[in-house]
């Protein structure tokens, strides 16, 4: 794949910034100030966002932080420009908003049954809990636990949390 059309390319590039409502107003923001200024969900429910935030800070802490609601909510509105991981995995980018309201909404249910996320993402890597239903549970714990981990660390700054210098083969022009 040429370097311009590469996932890291444009995970670099492209998700640096996105128009979010907030308060009534398009504003252009980064996943993370969005979600520090509430945003308002243009394909998912804020319950839904909130459901998938809190299993994605389960499995990445600091991802609900970093605006991995915002993040997902902005590339559910990017059809075939998305850069969500399923995308790369040969999921078609029509059944991604499909895809990921049944995880959200799966979530929404067990979590109302008193189960901790930080449970939920375990039942979910062994696939036993016999309420889930759509695509198998671990799978979606791997496509949501990639997201985060993008939204997370795949930036300068990211990687600098972590103390691994950021050595990209083309520097993104701006910061997410």
């Amino acid at each position: 794949m040429p370097a311009s059309l590469s996932r890291r390319h444009l995970m670099a590039r492209s998700t640096a910034a996105g128009f979010f409502m907030v308060a009534g107003q398009w504003l252009w923001l980064t996943p993370q100030e969005a979600e520090a200024k509430a945003f308002e969900p243009q394909v998912l429910t804020a319950d839904q966002c909130t459901a998938l935030a809190k299993l994605a800070d389960a499995l990445v802490p600091g991802a609900a932080a970093a605006g991995f609601a915002a993040y997902i909510d902005l590339q559910l509105q990017a059809g075939d420009a998305s850069l969500l991981i399923g995308k790369y995995l040969g999921v078609d980018t029509a059944a991604q908003t499909g895809f990921y309201q049944s995880a959200a909404d799966n979530l929404i249910a067990l979590a109302s049954e008193v189960m901790s996320f930080s449970d939920l993402a375990k039942g979910m890597a062994s696939d036993s809990l016999s309420e889930w239903m759509g695509p198998p549970a671990s799978y979606v714990l791997f496509v949501l636990r990639a997201d985060a981990l993008d939204v997370s660390y795949g930036t300068p700054e990211g990687f600098e949390a972590l103390g691994i210098p950021y050595m990209a083969h083309i520097m993104p022009e701006t910061s997410w």
